[in-house]
């Protein structure tokens, strides 16, 4: 696992790129509207200190996607160890959720 560095109150982003989900039966998969993107930052085992869901904070372009902090966002995080996290919930119901991406994130001060 790469562990990502981020300044604390620098605007920050991050690329996933060539995001595939292999669907039985389905040979091109593709994100619906009734499934729910979430990227969260948290402490492991606590509640996300920020939380974004596509389509409002994530931005998709084909089968990659981007999240994009601001300043104001990062400055209210502490300078500790974190976990990013991508999953998507299939149908938005809250039963089949898996992820799609787990990293370290360390928080730096400036």
């Amino acid at each position: 696992m790469t562990r990502q560095i981020l300044t604390q109150g620098e605007a920050f982003s991050i690329a996933f790129f060539h995001i595939k989900i292999p669907v039985e039966g389905e040979s091109d998969w593709r994100i619906r509207d009734t499934d729910k993107l979430t990227f969260s930052i948290a402490r492991r085992n606590r509640s996300p200190d920020i939380e974004k869901t596509f389509p409002d904070g994530i931005e998709r372009s084909g089968d990659s996607l981007f999240v994009f902090l601001t300043a104001e966002e990062t400055a209210r995080l502490p300078c500790l160890l974190y976990r990013m996290l991508l999953t998507i919930d299939f149908g938005g119901k809250g039963k089949d959720v898996y992820t799609l991406a787990d990293k370290e994130l360390e928080v730096v001060a400036r």
